[in-house]
């Protein structure tokens, strides 16, 4: 007699590569990919055709953090592979905001002014005040009452200033001190 033997697949795992990108940026290309061939076989020469879906939840909009890569069947083919699926992660980085100290003057022997900053780089349409930014710069100059006229230096640091979603580049201004 003539028995049936069933030949089971070969299972191939699927796994999405990690991705990095920044805050606001749209998501990087997904890519994969194929462990478990047998016979010596490749992805060119296994059969399979088509491509795997590659899905996370996250777009421009989504803040810091790290999110899945979903592999799924998508278009997927095989005649003699089944398919297994690994997730992958997507790490979203801060996007940076350039903090530049304004431009101030004073005469000679007056107190320094107070000094301010311009905010640039924000992305996904935000500004200062919707981009969840507390806090304020430390923002200080050498120059006193005393320093002769001539043009100073004014700095910009991180003092209380926090971000989830942004990072700081800071860039000086000047003082002009001007004769009385």
């Amino acid at each position: 007699t003539k028995g049936n033997m069933a030949v089971n697949k070969a299972t191939v795992t699927i796994t999405a590569e990690d991705k990095n990108k920044i805050y606001g940026d749209a998501n990087p290309i997904f890519t994969a990919t194929f462990n478990g061939f047998v016979n010596g076989e490749t992805l060119a020469t296994s059969g399979i055709s088509g491509t795997p879906s590659l899905t996370t939840a996250a777009n421009a909009f989504t803040g810091t953090g790290v999110y899945a890569i979903v592999p799924a069947t998508g278009s997927l083919l095989s005649d003699n592979y089944s398919f297994a699926f690994q997730n992958g992660e997507l790490t979203i980085g801060k996007a940076t905001v350039t903090v530049t100290a304004d431009n101030k003057r004073r005469l000679f022997g007056e107190a320094n002014p107070d000094f301010t900053a311009a905010y640039t780089g924000f992305v996904n349409g935000e500004s200062l005040a919707s981009s969840g930014i507390s806090g304020a710069p430390e923002m200080y100059s050498y120059a006193n009452p005393a320093s002769t006229v001539g043009n100073y230096d004014i700095f910009a640091g991180t003092g209380s200033l926090s971000s989830s979603n942004y990072k700081f580049n800071f860039v000086s201004g000047v003082l002009t001190v001007g004769k009385t």
